[in-house]
This record gives structure tokens, C-alpha cells and sequence, in this order.
């Protein structure tokens, strides 16, 4: 426990056993770089119909098809960060990068010309604003090596082709970008099918099922029309407190949600705005749990397995640093106990994922 008055901290941690849960109000958020020696700066765009007109026909049609979205649906505002041309070094894009934290953003993808050392720093960039429990994922070609973290998911295609000939992987980020930040809270970006390209990188079953495993989002052509295989981001070493399935782009995007309101409800609408009473932390709780059951009917959680309370464990430990004496004390007692400035709440419940495997048995009779 910390001796020291400092900034009011906010822990929140996804336990293997039971992640800590709410709702993230709204998504479809994503930030899209572009470089243009026009219209510099960020634009923030809920159509495509407000591209700039100014910059030119290869970037407004990057950022077109970012608003295409899939059949699932589409991002519901494209923050568009444009930065200057001709520079030599990662410098303007560290400064759009710098212009875009105080937004929030579900997904983030680079210029379709993005060079190595661009993609080092919008991964340092998207890892740092995480570790500040802010909810950005990046979608990035794959390199020579894999990201290993569920904020990075890596586009690995060199096959891709549409009408007008082939398409790199960085070019098509921005479209899987718009297409994740499109998808519904109870569905997955599974077989979401991109009917404008007509043909993938090439490989066999065993070769899509190794890929998948190391970390890497590809894309598959059934014959009719090319879909993302599955929707994976790049972990591929699961935490010791983690689980195998935060692995999935679903999974991951419902604990953001989650991370997204206990972060905002409590800095914007609790932090430091009421005093410390057990009575007050019932109520937030009371908050919390509401949403969860909003959660569950909304597919994300499994229904009836939500829950949220004061951490009497974490009470305890607290009380015991502070040298009070704990041994006679109820449990109620303990709970309701003056703990300072801090808060200890525990949260849990199962993120569901959606149909993706199946296995149908037909009986001929």
C-alpha cells in the first residue's frame, strides 16, 4: 500500500478466474493516418461523404473504404490524422499520434505507405496507452516477427488482389480496421467477407490453421468470395493469469468495453466527487452490476454468472497495513470499515464468444 499522497490511482485487473467487468458506452471509433501535403491535421469524419476533398484520390479512397465496413456494420466515426510528406524520420506521425490521445479510439491503423520504423512506434504508442487502460488496438501488417499481445493484430497477407491488381497488407489495414470497429458486441469478425478482392494469399488448410495459431489474422477464399479466417490478434503467450481465449479480437474487444467504463464512470462521474462511505461504494457497485446485466442481454456476458461487491480480501489487507486490528471484527464490519481514499471493489462474469466452430451429425435414415 502506498505511503505517499500521489495522483488517485485506478487498478483494474483481468483475473484467469473472473475479469472485472462493465460496459464501454459506445464503440466504432477508429483512427486512420494518411500522408498528404493537403488538409494536414485530424478531421473527425461520421461519413464519407466529409472526406476532405483536397487530398489526393489514393488516400480519400483508403479512407473510403475504412467507412465500408462489412455486413456486420461499419465504424461509426474515422478520427483522420493527416500528416505532412516528405519527411525523413517517424516525427509527424509521432505528432498526429500526440493529437489523437485525447479521443477515445477502438481501432487504429497507419498510412497505407507505412515504414518499419512508423509501425515500431504505433506499437509502443498503442502499448502504452493500454497499460493506461486506454482501449486502442492496432491493426499492422505482420512483419518478420509477431507483436505477442492482444492490443496488435497483424494483417498477414502478400496475395491480396483486387480489380485494379495487387494490394499490400499495410494498404489494406485501414479497411480491417473499419470492418473490426463495425461489429456488433455479440458478434465476431469471422468469415466477414471482403467482396472486393479477388484473390488471397495463397495456402493450405494446415498453413491457415498454423497461421491462426501463431498469432496472425488472414484471409481465405471459399471459391465465391475472400472472408477473414478468424478473428485473432497477435498473443500467442498467454498470461499466467490470463485465459487461451484472449487471444480472440471478440473476446479482447469485450474486455475493452468493460476497461472502458469502470475507467470513465468512475474518473468522470466518481472520482473524488463523493466521500468514502460504504454506503457510496454500494452504490457504485449497485452501477456496475446494472450494466452488467445489460452485458449479459446483449450477448457479451453469459447470462446469470455476473457479479459485483466490495473485495472484502483486498478490505482486510488494507486495514492490516494500517495496523488496525482486524481479529474481532465481523465481515459486515470489515466492509463497512473506513478504508481512506481507496476503493476496493471486486467484478466478474464470463465474456461469451460467438458461434464460430461447428459440428452437425446428419443421420441418413
Amino acid at each position: 500500500m502506498a505511503t505517499t499522497i500521489g495522483l488517485p490511482t485506478l487498478k483494474i485487473a483481468f483475473e484467469k478466474a473472473a475479469e472485472q467487468v462493465a460496459n464501454r458506452s459506445k464503440k466504432g471509433y477508429v483512427a486512420l493516418f494518411v500522408r498528404d501535403a493537403q488538409e494536414n491535421g485530424v478531421h473527425a469524419l461520421s461519413s464519407e461523404a466529409l472526406i476532405p476533398s483536397k487530398l489526393g484520390e489514393a488516400n480519400r479512397e483508403y479512407i473510403r473504404q475504412c467507412f465500408a465496413g462489412s455486413d456486420r456494420g461499419g465504424p461509426s466515426l474515422v478520427y483522420l490524422v493527416v500528416i505532412a510528406t516528405g519527411t525523413d524520420d517517424t516525427t509527424a506521425l509521432e505528432a498526429g499520434l500526440k493529437s489523437i490521445e485525447q479521443y477515445s479510439i477502438d481501432y487504429l491503423a497507419g498510412p497505407p505507405d507505412v515504414t518499419d520504423q512508423e509501425l515500431a512506434k504505433l506499437v509502443e504508442w498503442t502499448k502504452a496507452q493500454r497499460a493506461a487502460y486506454r482501449t486502442v488496438k492496432l491493426v499492422k501488417p505482420w512483419k518478420t516477427a509477431g507483436s505477442d499481445d492482444m492490443g496488435i493484430i497483424e494483417l498477414d497477407e502478400s496475395g491480396m488482389a483486387d480489380k485494379d491488381g495487387p494490394v499490400t497488407a499495410a494498404e489494406y489495414c485501414g479497411r480491417i480496421a473499419g470492418i473490426l470497429a463495425g461489429i456488433p458486441m455479440g458478434m465476431s469478425c469471422a468469415y466477414a467477407a471482403l467482396p472486393e478482392l479477388t484473390a488471397v494469399t495463397a495456402r493450405t488448410t494446415e498453413e491457415q490453421i498454423e497461421a491462426i495459431n501463431n498469432g496472425k489474422l488472414i484471409l481465405i477464399h471459399d471459391g465465391l468470395q475472400a472472408k477473414i479466417a478468424r478473428g485473432v490478434n497477435s498473443l500467442t503467450t498467454i498470461p499466467a493469469t490470463g485465459k487461451a481465449d484472449w487471444s480472440k479480437i471478440k473476446i479482447v474487444e469485450g474486455m475493452d468495453l468493460i476497461t472502458y467504463f469502470l475507467r470513465t464512470t468512475i474518473e468522470n462521474s466518481w472520482l473524488g466527487r463523493y466521500p468514502n462511505t460504504y454506503d457510496n461504494k454500494q452504490l457504485l457497485v449497485t452501477v456496475i452490476y446494472n450494466f452488467f446485466l445489460e452485458l449479459e442481454q446483449a450477448g457479451v456476458l453469459s447470462a446469470g454468472e455476473s457479479f459485483a461487491g466490495v473485495d472484502y480480501d483486498r478490505q482486510l489487507q488494507y486495514l492490516q497495513s494500517q495496523g488496525v486490528e482486524t481479529a474481532a471484527l465481523t465481515e459486515q464490519q470489515v466492509l463497512e470499515y473506513q478504508t481512506g481514499s481507496y476503493v476496493f471493489l471486486k467484478c466478474g462474469g464470463r465474456l461469451m464468444d460467438s458461434m464460430e466452430d461447428f459440428e452437425v451429425l446428419f443421420n441418413n435414415l
